[in-house]
């Protein structure tokens, strides 16, 4: 069975919005630890240590996350289109494959976010009675292919039955 990648933009992508996360998240993290818990209770050793000693490591976790993991993320994630089913495959720490019959989609979206737009990608959302997969980082053009293609596939197995 031959699975497609995502496109490598993706890394970029991922890279940005996580950016974007990381510095949201430490402009409220410093005032709060630093100007409001920090002078109450920096006299205390264990405190001052402790509160410096968990934003180090919030900063590496961050920084981790932000930069080495969109590129491995990148590397393990593939998928494949089936007569029958759409496979995903994705997971660092934890691989998932995940199996989609055709005949339990009940309908698919396209979504655009501002950092996708601006490279020019697209995630295909799978919705199912239970669960939304999505197919990350493709271009444009190939998420309205892979709809179509769908689309048809689907009004195929509806004929049938």
């Amino acid at each position: 069975m031959e699975y497609s990648r995502i496109q490598k933009n993706a890394v970029k992508a991922w890279m940005i919005g996580r950016t974007i996360s990381l510095v949201i998240f430490f402009a409220i993290y410093y005032p709060v630890v630093y100007k409001l818990i920090m002078p109450n209770f920096g006299s205390i050793f264990e405190v001052k240590y402790g509160l410096n000693g968990l934003t180090i490591l919030l900063a590496f976790c961050f920084l981790m996350n932000t930069f080495i993991m969109p590129v491995i993320q990148y590397k393990e994630w593939k998928y494949s289109i089936q007569e029958d089913r759409i496979e995903l495959i994705h997971g660092v720490l934890v691989r998932n494959k995940v199996i989609i019959p055709i005949s339990r989609i009940q309908y698919i979206e396209i979504e655009q976010g501002p950092i996708y737009q601006s490279f020019h990608l697209a995630s295909l959302n799978i919705n199912t009675a239970s669960d939304v997969h999505e197919i990350p980082a493709l271009t444009l053009e190939e998420a309205n292919e892979i709809s179509q293609r769908l689309k048809a596939m689907i009004e195929m197995s509806e004929d049938i039955e």
